[in-house]
């Protein structure tokens, strides 16, 4: 059996982040991803945030910690923890994409968890296969 798993959460940044803000926390968090096994993508909006973590479960849940205990986010909710059969995000310690309000918003309020009976499914819940398409639909869009 796998030790993947995912990690899916919400926040709101203590502060608007710019770009530089931004590409800075980002180039940090992919090195440590790298060494820890992580991949993912990081969603940005006006002060919001959507991450999805995947990697070693010990990885993950300790990433997560670190996160959780960082100043710059508030209103942590844990929308997805699971294990995983494969990775979603293969190849990136961590991709970014902006996304609009109207975008975080359908994706933040998606079906996260699966049914109980749905439970030892090998599919992914409807949340991470949402992001999933809204991750490489964004990949394809110039710019």
């Amino acid at each position: 059996m796998s030790d993947l798993c995912t990690l899916v959460y919400v926040s709101t940044a203590s502060q608007l982040m710019s770009d530089e803000q931004l590409q800075a926390m980002l180039k940090k968090a992919m090195a440590r991803n790298h060494i820890n096994g992580l991949t993912g993508v990081l969603l940005y909006d006006e002060g919001n945030f959507m991450q999805c973590l995947e990697g070693p479960r010990s990885a993950v849940l300790e990433t997560y910690g670190r996160i959780k205990a960082n100043p710059a986010h508030r209103g942590l909710t844990e929308l997805l923890l699971e294990p995983i059969a494969a990775r979603s995000f293969e190849g990136w310690d961590m991709d970014f994409v902006h996304s609009s309000r109207g975008e975080m918003q359908a994706l933040s309020q998606a079906n996260w968890w699966r049914l109980r009976a749905e439970a030892d499914r090998a599919d992914d819940s409807p949340g991470l296969i949402l992001l999933r398409d809204f991750w490489r639909s964004a990949r394809k869009q110039p710019g």
